[in-house]
């Protein structure tokens, strides 16, 4: 399978998230993109690609163009704000929200940017962050490229991840949305569906297609009333406008297990082939596991590779892109079950 990735995305290096008011270690950290390919290269999985270099005008059909030129100067705008006595820092969290929609933000020190443009702390912005997203983003822009050219699957591994990343802001570790400007690019051919099987809903894929018939939406994830990112990914949340029937929410209890899952998958899978896309974009999370840090599933390792399987059934030109997963000692080994069972469904 021809995989796109660049080690230059490893030299992305949060050095610490907030979490509950503590500074805690990062979460999403270098070295879980290289881990996964090293693994599917072991395994005779993978035919590594660099990316190539996309304009910036494919990242602003989904961004929007203020979004993006904070995050091009970030930490290297002049600190205006009286607390920093003019002194830049190297990592930068948000501190005050915007607390009314009667008011639009209009201040442009540093902090109030950074608080209008990311939504959680455990997101934080370095100098180094634009260039990593936007590396990223290739990586899944030379995916779609090469699905339009004929190839059948193509995986990019992408770190940062991107779906929590909406059109005007950063959270979740997410930066820009990678995944979203694939299928962007690829709606010019067809119509895409992304479906989404990382444990946490993607918040940001949602609401940047939920008034589009030409991309749909589908998630299975934790369910947000207890989860990550809380304030979406229910099941009444169906899309609107032209979109209305073309996102749909799988929120599943902690604890779920392989046959839950699958069972739920395959409500997806039906809901999917509904829309009769062209396309299929996969964002893989394999943080459903039991044993991940920052989840409460109980799948095994065996229930990717029959994950793969089905997903591979429908048959659709395919980009798969890495989101979530955080336990770096079971990346590889998540990833070879899932390619390597996805790779014979499709002999």
């Amino acid at each position: 399978m021809k995989v796109f990735y660049s080690p230059h995305l490893e030299s992305f290096q949060p050095p610490y998230q907030i979490h509950f008011g503590q500074v805690v270690a990062a979460s999403e950290v270098a070295g879980r993109a290289q881990r996964v390919v090293e693994a599917l290269h072991r395994a005779g999985l993978a035919e590594v690609e660099a990316p190539q270099r996309f304009p910036l005008e494919a990242i602003q059909a989904v961004h929007a163009a203020d979004y993006i030129a904070f995050l091009q100067q970030a930490n290297q705008m002049p600190f205006l704000d009286p607390e920093s006595d003019g002194k830049p820092f190297e990592v930068i969290f948000p501190t005050v929200f915007p607390y009314s929609e009667r008011w639009q933000p209009r201040a442009e020190t540093v902090m109030s940017l950074v608080s209008r443009y990311c939504f959680d702390t455990y997101t934080p912005i370095t100098a180094k962050v634009f260039e990593a997203a936007r590396l990223a983003a290739d990586c899944a822009l030379s995916g779609a490229e090469a699905l339009l050219a004929g190839e059948q699957t193509v995986f990019a591994a992408c770190r940062p991840p991107g779906h929590h990343a909406t059109r005007h802001q950063c959270g979740g570790y997410c930066y820009l949305n990678n995944a979203a400007i694939a299928a962007q690019a690829l709606s010019s051919a067809g119509r895409v569906c992304i479906l989404d099987v990382d444990f946490h809903h993607g918040n940001g894929t949602q609401e940047i297609f939920y008034d589009s018939d030409q991309v749909g939406y589908l998630s299975l994830h934790g369910d947000p009333s207890t989860t990550y990112p809380y304030f979406s990914g229910y099941a009444d949340e169906i899309g609107a406008g032209k979109g209305k029937g073309f996102n749909r929410n799988f929120p599943l209890p902690p604890q779920t297990n392989g046959s839950t899952y699958l069972a739920t998958l395959d409500l997806a899978l039906d809901a999917l082939r509904q829309m009769s896309p062209s396309f299929l974009v996969l964002s893989l999370g394999l943080d459903t596991h039991v044993e991940d840090p920052l989840a409460n599933f109980a799948l095994h390792t065996d229930t990717y590779a029959e994950m793969a399987k089905r997903i591979a059934q429908l048959g659709l030109p395919t980009l798969i892109v890495l989101e979530g997963g955080y336990n770096l000692d079971r990346l590889g080994e998540l990833a070879v079950t899932f390619i390597r069972a996805w790779e014979e469904s499709r002999k």
